[in-house]
């Protein structure tokens, strides 16, 4: 299934991220160190919208593969990789959180997969999958 600019990703972030610099904000700080953190959660929110929203980055996910033995990743680069569901993977009918253990790899890799990213036909196949998978 083709993985596509998901809006309720964007909106969750923009919030996340407008909910932290008000927190920022309103502890007492140095103003330095509280343009620093505004700075930092800037770049943040950037960073995440470029590559799990607008899918610019080299390594953005543009396909999910469901194999019977686990799943298949392919990036906006063309490289691919296969792993398993780990048990940390949650789907439930408004999103699904994909945390899947790369064959040969020690590090595990996370991403969030709202419905309006996948189509709702598609999402719906994850879901059935990644809840036998576990």
């Amino acid at each position: 299934m083709a993985v596509k600019p998901s809006p309720r990703l964007a909106m969750l972030l923009l919030l996340s991220h407008a909910l932290a610099a008000t927190v920022a904000a309103l502890t007492a700080m140095p103003l330095t160190a509280m343009l620093a953190i505004f700075i930092l959660i800037l770049l943040s929110l950037l960073y995440y919208l470029a590559r799990d929203v607008l899918l610019l980055f080299p390594g953005s996910w543009q396909e999910v593969l469901l194999d019977r033995g686990g799943i298949s990743i392919i990036a906006r680069d063309g490289s691919k990789f296969s792993g398993r569901a780990t048990a940390r993977t949650f789907a439930n009918p408004c999103f699904a959180v994909l945390h899947i253990m790369p064959e040969g790899c020690h590090r595990s890799v996370s991403r969030v997969i709202f419905p309006d990213a996948v189509g709702k036909g598609a999402f719906r196949e994850l879901n059935v999958h990644l809840r036998f998978a576990q």
